[in-house]
């Protein structure tokens, strides 16, 4: 499968891997195994979904609301189903699912505490809501100093993100009406995980900015920090929140 949404999928794959050690906790803290219904919301291209599937005998659906990243996702099953929906609507019933979950999802929608609320009201009492991963652009750290940090916020901002939700993430569950548990990923950047994922980080940064961003002033950045990767001294850090909760 090639194309625009396969590149989305390449990025989704990236991003799981940045963020699998705490999924794990999350899904043992949930004890996803012992799950009956799950329900992964804006599940993309299911690099997720089909995680879940594999981690639990229950039933398993992706929805979103892109249909191209759906039918995506069931090219490449996985054991999940895949559904379109909004998940400021979600297509299902009250207190349906044990398990309600979500990664780098919250950033994206125009009215994030209602997608918590409707996250919340199709989970059961007693079940858990899993909110895997959320940054925060604006805590971005780069050395040496570069100005990837305010480009991600101007393009995030422009695709209509919101780049610094990670700090409001309690809040807006609490306001949701949940008693979240809420944590900051810890990141170590060595040199050989930084190389890796150089070229991809910043193809996706390119498409982020090209529209405001000169490449000339574009590839002198990434010139230098290629040149600080060699040297062994670059360093990225971004904060990401996460979240465990539990219906009442």
């Amino acid at each position: 499968m090639q194309g625009p949404i396969a590149d989305w999928h390449e990025q989704f794959v990236r991003q799981a891997q940045w963020t699998q050690p705490t999924r794990d906790h999350l899904y043992r803290r949930a004890q996803l195994g012992q799950a009956e219904r799950v329900l992964d919301v804006g599940c993309g291209t299911g690099a997720i979904t089909a995680e879940l599937a594999r981690r639990t005998r229950g039933q398993v659906i992706g929805v979103d609301i892109d249909p191209a990243m759906v039918a995506f996702a069931r090219q490449c099953d996985g054991g999940a189903r895949y559904e379109q929906g909004d998940a400021l609507d979600l297509p299902y019933p009250d207190e349906h699912f044990d398990i309600v979950t979500c990664h780098f999802l919250l950033l994206w929608l125009s009215d994030p505490l209602l997608g918590l609320r409707e996250m919340a009201r199709v989970t059961e009492r007693g079940g858990s809501i899993l909110v895997c991963a959320e940054p925060d652009y604006g805590g971005r750290l780069d050395w040496p100093p570069l100005p990837v940090r305010e480009w991600q916020i101007g393009g995030l901002r422009r695709q209509g993100a919101d780049p610094v939700i990670g700090r409001a993430l309690r809040h807006l569950l609490v306001e949701a009406g949940l008693e979240p548990d809420v944590r900051v990923m810890a990141s170590v950047w060595d040199v050989e995980s930084i190389r890796a994922q150089f070229e991809p980080e910043w193809a996706m940064l390119w498409h982020d900015v090209s529209d405001t961003v000169d490449a000339a002033t574009f590839e002198a950045a990434r010139a230098r920090a290629q040149a600080a990767i060699e040297a062994s001294a670059r360093l990225v850090f971004m904060p990401t929140f996460y979240a465990y909760a539990r219906r009442s």
